[in-house]
């Protein structure tokens, strides 16, 4: 189907004799993922196209504007057949270029002689990638011939290869050797949000910050981003990784966002926050049960390489059930395959009027919704306290690497910034005790509260805080005899002059 009549590039040429063809296209291939589409009876054709290429992949306005429509009919369980989408096309305006009565709509059906969407996908998004350095090329060459700066040229290349780093190639061969995948991981867990074995957000893993309303997760999260793309210098006191572009999905209560950042940002900051951070107002436009392909588009369409979820509640339907908890895994892993990070606010379940009322949670049990949400995360951090609260706990509840905290945040609502009020200095611990101090002794101090005791995975968590501070020798161990019974002591390693020797 011809819709743009384009020049003969044998009549015309450029100053240096080189043609000028029009820039890569593959009419065909576009062409044939449509007709696999319309016949596809199980409807995962799209979702797998959908997943490398988006609407801006297409060279045929045409075929652009009934991929849309295909989507659309897909995600809502509505027919995909010629006429069902000719009535369509013709209700948004955009059925002209498919002849007289849509009759063209028949013959991409019609054309259609097997093939894999998936396959087609990946050579429209090759053309759509020539076409980028196609205008990439077009662009430098022009600011050569009008005297552009040369710093400016260099950047335009810059540029793009970061694009190209911070964003892999869609669909992409995910194939790794046995060697590289087991043998070649760096040292430290990589961080988003941490250092050392201090990791809050691990690179490839979601992040989920838990909590009752009014508690400050949004604030702590925009903390978060805002670090990200260059506007703080850490969160909570740990660095952030840059980022590209981040897209916030202001879903729950947008005009309430907005005023929470605004605490945070000034008008010097108006440049770097609307070229490196971008919204979308209300629910994603599909639920993520209908269609988990749509978080991952919507990065894609943003340029973002990170993503917020304000909050989970608002992609999906009933977060209880199997089937929503499947989906928000689904969304979220689908985005992280493809080098998107992501981080999300989550809710605690409504606690009864028995025992258990106005207990802090102290595991991912104690979180709403489907386990699979909590699953798929690789770290969730919970935050207690009353709403509005000033002084929060903090707890993290699922670690990628050594667990932070516990701690006791200190919210400064008016300013939009969050601090660590008070936190267990372990050594401390030990350089004050009276006598050799047991793990259950040091989890009880950490962990008990009110309380007063501690579970057996405090204390086990305890005792890796000890292990780790004599492997480093500021601490040593003594077993048997220097705790209760056959329990393990441990002392601080002092120095002969009585100094704690520098942490490592």
């Amino acid at each position: 189907m011809q819709t743009v009549r384009q020049l003969d590039h044998r009549a015309t040429a450029d100053n240096d004799g080189l043609p000028l063809t029009p820039p890569p296209g593959d009419p065909d291939s576009e062409r044939a993922l449509l007709a696999a589409c319309i016949h596809d009876k199980h409807r995962r054709e799209y979702d797998e196209a959908a997943a490398i290429i988006t609407r801006d992949d297409f060279t045929v306005p045409a075929y652009a504007a009934l991929w849309d429509v295909l989507g659309d009919q897909i995600r809502d369980q509505r027919p995909t057949d010629p006429d069902t989408l000719r009535v369509e096309l013709d209700r948004r305006g955009e059925l002209r270029p498919f002849g007289p009565g849509g009759g063209h709509l028949h013959e991409i059906a019609d054309s259609y002689s097997g093939g894999s969407a998936e396959y087609f996908a990946e050579a429209i998004r090759r053309t759509s990638r020539l076409r980028n350095l196609d205008d990439l090329t077009t662009r430098i060459k022009a600011g050569i011939h009008t005297g552009r700066d040369l710093e400016e040229l260099e950047a335009l290349i810059t540029r793009h290869v970061d694009d190209r780093a911070t964003t892999p190639a869609a669909g992409g061969s995910r194939f790794v050797d046995g060697a590289s995948f087991i043998l070649d991981l760096p040292d430290d867990v990589p961080a988003n949000w941490g250092e050392g074995d201090n990791v809050l957000w691990a690179e490839g893993e979601a992040l989920l910050i838990a909590g009752p309303a009014g508690v400050g997760k949004t604030t702590i999260a925009q903390q978060v981003v805002l670090a990200a793309i260059g506007l703080r210098p850490h969160a909570l006191g740990y660095p952030v990784r840059p980022v590209k572009r981040f897209l916030y999905l202001a879903s729950d209560r947008p005009a309430q966002a907005a005023r929470s950042f605004a605490r945070m940002v000034t008008e010097e900051d108006r440049d770097i926050v609307r070229d490196r951070l971008v919204f979308w107002k209300g629910p994603p436009p599909t639920d993520f049960i209908k269609d988990p392909g749509t978080l991952l588009r919507l990065c894609r369409q943003a340029g973002a390489n990170a993503v917020c979820l304000d909050s989970l509640k608002d992609m999906a339907g009933e977060l209880a059930s199997e089937e929503g908890g499947q989906a928000i895994n689904s969304a979220i892993q689908r985005t992280l395959v493809e080098g998107i990070e992501v981080l999300g606010l989550h809710h605690h379940r409504k606690q009864g009027g028995g025992k258990d009322s106005g207990r802090e949670p102290t595991s991912l049990d104690e979180l709403y919704g489907s386990t699979w949400i909590t699953a798929g995360a690789g770290s969730v951090v919970s935050l207690y306290g009353a709403a509005g609260d000033p002084i929060v706990n903090f707890r993290h509840l699922k670690q990628p690497a050594g667990e932070c905290g516990p701690w006791r945040l200190k919210h400064d609502h008016p300013r939009g910034h969050t601090d660590i009020w008070h936190e267990v200095d372990v050594l401390d611990v030990l350089a004050h005790a009276r006598g050799p101090l047991t793990a259950q002794q040091l989890a009880i101090q950490i962990y008990g509260g009110e309380k007063g005791k501690a579970t057996a995975s405090e204390t086990e968590k305890a005792r890796r805080r000890l292990d780790q501070l004599v492997e480093k020798g500021l601490a040593h161990k003594i077993a048997n005899g220097g705790g209760r019974g056959s329990q393990a002591g441990y002392v601080a390693a002092f120095s002969p002059n009585g100094e704690l020797p520098e942490s490592a």
